[in-house]
């Protein structure tokens, strides 16, 4: 475990309690299947082909149950734990071991959700074997390590599962022995009388399959605070979100040992220098470098080490805003904006999908304009926190869908393994105590276009915020 995952642990198991139990006999002496892939295949004579190899061997080691309201009995955990070994095992089956047998395709579908289904298709190279089965005449001595994480509900029922796979095999073709290596975590929960899978992040070598699954990266902490860079992009439908330029900025500090946060807007219009672009605004660094140059900009202009990043468009922020139910907040003042199609009284009020794009929108009526509109949208983070935590205290089980909207409608190189961490650590987090700012600038024009120019107010708070994730001087 990464000591950013041991950090994560470690918080979370303040707000609720874990324990772990071994099954099995203890932990299996298989070897660990790291991260990178084998120097090269080995040669090895083969004068005949081999015989098939053994059945798939699936071994559960690790099992934590994480609950807020008591732990579960071990009968129940222990049926969970065989229904997901079933499901894991399946797939592994039906994806990496008939195929080479019977030459079928691979399917695997009816082991998702119908809302994952068709992701499920669309990725099918990296969560089976893929084309990769023709070109493989055996494989032996096929086994899956597993360890699992158990949500459970009100009732002290297993509701969700996060499984970490690791599978490997030896595969012979053509007079060659190479291995296969697989992992993944899965998001499982019940559905349709069976466990089956919500979400998903593999990632795997796979000889001559030409495919391997996009790496995603783990967030870094200092000190126990995570910085995360929250991008809005203004990508109209049908265009790429990544290719499009930022409507909104937020660095959102979160420290994990005081159990508080920090949020600081960044204007769009802010004139600084991007990295291999020039001195222009840094909505543009979406625009040229995707959200990796837009990590690198904001670093370079905050002095802030940023721990990932999270991405959406218009349409995947109203699909986000409406998969988890609406968020509850505080309308501040009244509005009434044509152009975002803002038109609001003051007051509490439950915003869906369509009206939280507005009001994060709204700037011709927002004081200060471009500021007041960066001032909304922080209210909107911090009401997304709320919004979470209630829906968590009210039913566990809520995690799973907040994870798989998450997953269908923002971009993150966070793992699905962190992205669940992160989420567990963040109920420690008091949303009366985040604080929320929009650096200080000044407008200006250069090039006939309106600018933000930042000074040393909008240095100052950075250094503030730098320094523990919190906003300590506002």
């Amino acid at each position: 475990m990464t000591g950013r995952a041991k950090l994560i642990a470690g918080v979370a198991a303040g707000t609720v309690a874990v324990f772990v139990f071994l099954v099995r006999g203890g932990p299996s002496q298989e070897p660990e299947l790291g991260r990178r892939s084998l120097s090269g295949p080995t040669a090895s004579p083969s004068p005949s082909p081999e015989p098939p190899g053994p059945a798939l061997r699936v071994r559960v080691g690790r099992v934590s149950a994480v609950t807020i309201h008591g732990r579960p009995r071990r009968p129940r955990l222990r049926a969970a734990r065989r229904g997901v070994e079933r499901t894991i095992e399946e797939l592994y089956t039906r994806g990496f071991l008939e195929p080479v047998a019977g030459g079928a395709s691979p399917r695997v579908d009816d082991l998702f959700v119908p809302q994952t289904r068709k992701q499920a298709r669309r990725d099918r190279e990296v969560l089976t074997l893929g084309k990769a089965s023709s070109r493989i005449t055996t494989l032996r001595a096929p086994r899956a390590r597993l360890n699992l994480r158990v949500l459970t509900d009100r009732g002290r029922r297993p509701t969700a599962v996060l499984a970490r796979a690791r599978f490997a095999a030896r595969a012979f073709r053509a007079g060659i022995e190479d291995e296969i290596r697989h992992r993944g975590s899965y998001l499982l929960r019940r559905a349709a009388g069976r466990w089956r899978i919500v979400s998903y992040d593999v990632r795997g070598r796979i000889p001559s399959a030409g495919k391997v699954a996009r790496p995603m990266g783990a967030p870094a902490t200092r000190r126990g605070v995570l910085f995360i860079l929250a991008i809005g992009s203004d990508a109209r439908p049908g265009e790429r979100v990544a290719g499009a330029r930022a409507d909104s900025l937020h660095i959102i500090g979160v420290n994990l040992r005081k159990g508080s946060a920090g949020i600081v807007g960044i204007p769009r219009d802010s004139f600084v220098p991007i990295p291999g672009v020039g001195t222009r605004k840094i909505n543009e660094a979406l625009f040229y470098g995707g959200p990796e140059l837009t990590v690198r900009t904001v670093e370079r202009l905050s002095g802030i080490r940023i721990g990932a990043y999270l991405l959406t468009g218009f349409q995947g922020f109203r699909a986000a805003v409406t998969g988890v139910g609406g968020v509850r907040t505080v309308i501040p003042y009244a509005m009434s904006d044509a152009a975002s199609e803002a038109f609001f009284r003051p007051g509490r009020r439950r915003l869906g999908g369509r009206g939280a794009l507005a009001f994060s929108r709204n700037r011709h009526d927002a004081p200060g304009g471009d500021f007041g509109r960066s001032l909304n949208q922080g209210r909107l983070l911090m009401a997304t926190l709320r919004e979470f935590r209630s829906d968590l205290r009210r039913d566990p089980a809520a995690l799973v869908r907040w994870v798989a909207v998450g997953a269908r409608n923002l971009q993150t190189d966070l793992s699905l393994q962190d992205t669940l961490g992160l989420l567990l650590a963040t109920t420690s987090v008091d949303p009366g105590k985040v604080r929320n700012t929009v650096v200080s600038g000044s407008g200006a024009m250069v090039g006939g276009q309106s600018i933000v120019r930042l000074g040393s107010g909008a240095q100052a708070t950075f250094r503030d915020l730098r320094s523990d994730g919190l906003l300590n001087g506002r």
